[in-house]
């Protein structure tokens, strides 16, 4: 089915549901979506696999008591189920005094999101992918061990409040850890389109990364200047975003935020923002209630500007309107910015690398966990190439470190940052960065 039959066919199934609920006021979201997951190890596919999977999301009021509910079918039967599942609830819930009701609808600008021949990339498709990567790895006597993604979904939220708008989108994404010995290498790569990404390329840099990262020497713990490739800024700002940029933690107090718009916050060099629009990222054209995704500046020049809000937190915050960063009704935080940008420089990777005295190139982190999100305090461990590096050149790999820091105060302490953008999971759009003195507070032995 082609994905404007598919949207009007949930737009008709979502609309009945609204139609039909006996509940003041109703919303639905309904998703529909395809992945297809190729995974490799050792330099050999040994996975295909694909799933099929349909989501509903029913919120209903009843004299402001709220009540929800999820299904996994859109079979009549099951949404009348869900229905009455929400109802229940409502009718047990306390009375919101604060309930402003659904959102109106608003114009949604359209995005281009969706690729036709990476909804039907098949099986060999990916395995060919995967083929450039393991050829780039072989060349370098490593091995290669990931996964190639292919997907498409359709969207749809309606609502008694007039709303009603589908959107689909394709998602692509080619990641892989490459081992040589006791090196490994990391890269990832995702977009909209399949073709947009460079098997050859991905597998090319990882496999060098393991090369070079053999044999790690042991390193004290103790502060060092950094710098910080795309996946390790993404991870810290995926994390800042969870911990300090929700609309609820900040009407709630529990946000590092909270009563400090229009303050300083960190460095005046750091600038980041939240657009779904952007093609760099993930388009996206409205949240998860059907209210459009716009661009929300959240620190500019290290002042606190805004955080994201849906329809309730925003009218709690004497707000007209959400910041289009709704999520689903069902998930307990409500809304978040979820494309986000942060602004870059004007040096080269390279360049921050070949200025920088003595210090560290990280190429990513893993096991990150908030120790203080008032603080924005996380700590986490290097993964898959950490460098030392001593008068501008890469001297020999190093063990994995554990890093405890206050995200917002290192980021108050860049010193440089790349003219390149790069898209990482979040989504994030990100440059490669060199902050001073980052905390690293134990050390590993590998």
């Amino acid at each position: 089915m082609n994905p404007a039959d598919r949207q009007r066919r949930l737009l008709d199934i979502g609309r009945k549901v609204v139609e039909t609920s006996g509940a003041d006021e109703t919303e639905i979201l309904l998703s529909e979506s395809r992945e297809f997951l190729t995974r490799f190890s050792r330099n050999r596919i040994h996975q295909n696999v694909g799933t099929e999977e349909v989501w509903a999301v029913v919120r209903l009021v009843k004299g402001k008591r709220l009540g929800i509910a999820t299904a996994s079918s859109l079979a009549p039967k099951t949404l009348e189920t869900a229905v009455a599942s929400a109802l229940a609830i409502a009718a047990a819930s306390e009375a919101d005094k604060a309930w402003p009701g659904l959102p109106k609808p608003r114009p949604v600008k359209a995005v281009e999101a969706y690729d036709a021949e990476t909804a039907r990339a098949s099986a060999d498709a990916r395995a060919d992918f995967a083929a450039e990567i393991i050829a780039a790895a072989r060349k370098k006597q490593a091995e290669a061990a990931g996964i190639v993604q292919t997907a498409e979904s359709s969207l749809v939220i309606v609502s008694s409040a007039g709303v009603a708008v589908a959107s689909s989108r394709t998602h692509a994404e080619a990641n892989t850890v490459v081992t040589r010995g006791d090196g490994s290498g990391y890269i990832e790569g995702l977009g909209t389109c399949l073709s947009a990404l460079n098997g050859r390329r991905i597998g090319q840099r990882a496999a060098l990364t393991a090369s070079i990262s053999r044999n790690p020497q042991p390193l004290e713990a103790g502060r060092y200047d950094v710098v910080l490739e795309p996946a390790a800024v993404g991870e810290w700002l995926q994390y800042l975003a969870y911990v300090a940029l929700s609309g609820k933690d900040f009407d709630e107090g529990t946000s590092p935020l909270s009563g400090r718009l229009g303050e300083k916050v960190t460095g005046e060099q750091v600038t980041i923002w939240d657009n779904a629009l952007d093609r760099r990222t993930l388009p996206q054209a409205f949240d998860y209630e059907g209210m459009p995704k716009k661009r929300l500046s959240l620190i500019r020049r290290g002042v606190a500007e805004a955080v994201g809000t849906n329809h309730y937190r925003a009218r709690r915050l004497k707000k007209r309107f959400s910041t289009g960063s709704a999520l689903p009704a069902s998930s307990s935080a409500e809304c978040l910015p979820l494309h986000l940008f942060m602004k870059g420089g004007t040096s080269s990777a390279r360049q921050l690398v070949g200025e920088m005295k003595r210090g560290l190139l990280i190429t990513r982190f893993h096991y990150t966990n908030i120790l203080d999100p008032m603080k924005t305090v996380l700590t986490g461990m290097t993964r898959d190439g950490t460098f030392l590096v001593e008068d501008g050149r890469i001297v020999h790999p190093v063990r994995n470190l554990r890093y405890t820091e206050n995200v917002l105060e290192a980021l108050g302490r860049i010193d440089g940052m790349s003219r390149k953008l790069t898209l990482v999971p979040g989504p994030c759009v990100v440059p490669t960065v060199r902050i001073k003195g980052v905390q690293f507070t134990g050390t590993t032995e590998f």
